[in-house]
């Protein structure tokens, strides 16, 4: 057995507003036991704000503090540590990068400043940056305007809607560097904002929405996304069936024990049963099932029982190596069916997932009503898109949803989290999203504090 300490991973246990437009101060303690907490405020409050500034620490988009108004944010950590956020230039400066300065506090109350300035050594160095974003012209010393949409950006902005498309090395260079610890801190939480506007493929170099064909919706993106989850646990399985099968006869032949006839026959059957539901959740195939039993009315040999116990115990630990993606595939149909009834899921490891009807008949992706997409995306992405320590960060879910599914939305979140631990943060109006989980709700419809 390991001596070795587990691993406490860093969670968000607070955020706090001061100065919000110039006249809210939130606080958003996060229900970090129950892993769920949903904010409440009247319209113009701020709910979508305060996730849209906590959203963009996690994503470094600096230009979302530089923009919005308020005086001070805060963030406080699970182990210790605070990030403070301070405003030192008004909202309408040019010097986005100079506007905020971030003040962060590591466990052992070591204090280090930083601004997101872009560094002067590279000032010189905009002229080539259109090279690689052929799409962008720049109009200005530090203006790019989007070829199609006619967008304008600045350096900052511009890093922060393209900067994937750039070089690590370019793209790095613009900022001067983060604070070691500061940068650790961020990088430990991988965090999501959904907004209610997500199920279509923007592509930024056509700078509009595609509506050519359901491959361009994000719900068929989801359907090819399960089919490369379901390739890569079958290949991971495959490698663990090599290395037991090579070993298996060096292990055979050094067996001393092995189980009963009784025992063995009960372990097949669990086995069998095992297998079934894979081959059901679409993972494995049906036509490679080949159900091992004991022959009827006949004495086991020690040498068949040595076979059989080891072959029982290499196809446990191989089928188990399949159990959490069973899992989440099973939650995944059974969430969507409760919701499309009479309609079905069926998964499928060439395919992905795909939707019948009644009658058995595939009904096409893009055939589902607005509200059917936006529930199978989300449910998609938080059982099989998510790393582990995730924050999800949600904006008036039940926009997308009628009242029976809002009733049941924070009931299938808490089970979605009993098999992927992330911390989920969400912004609601809703009284029947709510419900009976009354525990669960910050509200900061009462906390308009007056600025001193």
């Amino acid at each position: 057995m390991s001596d070795q300490p587990q691993q406490i991973h860093v969670r968000l246990a607070s955020f706090s507003v001061i100065g919000l437009f110039g006249e809210f101060n939130h606080t958003i303690d996060l229900r970090t036991s129950e892993r769920i907490t949903a904010v409440i405020a009247p319209n113009g409050a701020g709910k979508t704000a305060c996730l849209r500034l906590i959203s963009a620490l996690f994503k470094r988009q600096w230009t979302v503090f530089a923009k919005t108004s308020f005086a001070e944010a805060s963030f406080a950590f699970t182990n210790g540590a605070t990030v403070q956020i301070l405003r030192v230039l008004p909202v309408e400066s040019d010097d986005e990068g100079s506007s905020i300065s971030f003040v962060f506090r590591s466990t052992e109350g070591l204090s280090q400043t930083w601004s997101p300035r872009v560094s002067e050594v590279q000032r010189g160095r905009l002229a080539g940056i259109e090279r690689h974003l052929h799409f962008l012209t720049r109009t200005g010393p530090n203006r790019w305007t989007h070829d199609n949409t006619g967008q304008n950006f600045v350096l900052s902005e511009l890093l922060e809607a393209f900067g994937d498309r750039l070089p690590s090395s370019v793209k790095n260079s613009f900022y001067e560097d983060e604070p070691q610890p500061f940068k650790e801190l961020i990088d430990s939480i991988d965090c999501h904002l959904i907004e209610t506007q997500r199920l279509l493929i923007i592509s930024e170099e056509e700078g509009r929405f595609s509506h050519r064909t359901s491959s361009s919706l994000t719900i068929a993106k989801k359907a090819q996304a399960l089919q490369s989850v379901i390739s890569a646990a079958l290949t991971q399985y495959a490698a663990l069936s090599q290395s037991l099968d090579r070993s298996f006869p060096r292990r055979v032949i050094n067996a001393t024990q092995s189980g009963t006839a009784e025992t063995l026959k009960v372990q097949l059957e669990l086995l069998d049963e095992q297998r079934l539901q894979l081959m059901n959740a679409g993972i494995l195939d049906t036509e490679l099932h080949d159900q091992v039993s004991l022959p009827q009315g006949e004495n086991v040999t020690d040498a068949v029982a040595r076979v059989l116990t080891i072959y029982a115990s290499d196809t446990k630990q191989k089928l188990d190596s399949l159990s959490t993606l069973l899992a989440r595939i099973q939650l995944f149909k059974s969430l969507i069916e409760e919701r499309f009834a009479p309609k079905t899921v069926e998964v499928e490891r060439r395919g992905g997932f795909q939707i019948r009807n009644r009658s058995k008949a595939i009904v096409p992706l893009e055939r589902l009503s607005s509200g059917e997409q936006h529930q199978l995306v989300l449910f998609f992405e938080l059982l099989f898109e998510l790393n582990e320590n995730a924050l999800i960060l949600i904006d008036e879910p039940e926009l997308s949803l009628h009242v029976a599914w809002q009733k049941k939305f924070i009931s299938d979140l808490q089970k979605i989290i009993k098999l992927n631990q992330f911390d989920v943060v969400l912004a609601t109006h809703s009284p029947q999203l709510i419900g009976r989980w009354e525990e669960l709700v910050v509200d900061l419809g009462g906390d308009h504090g007056e600025l001193d």
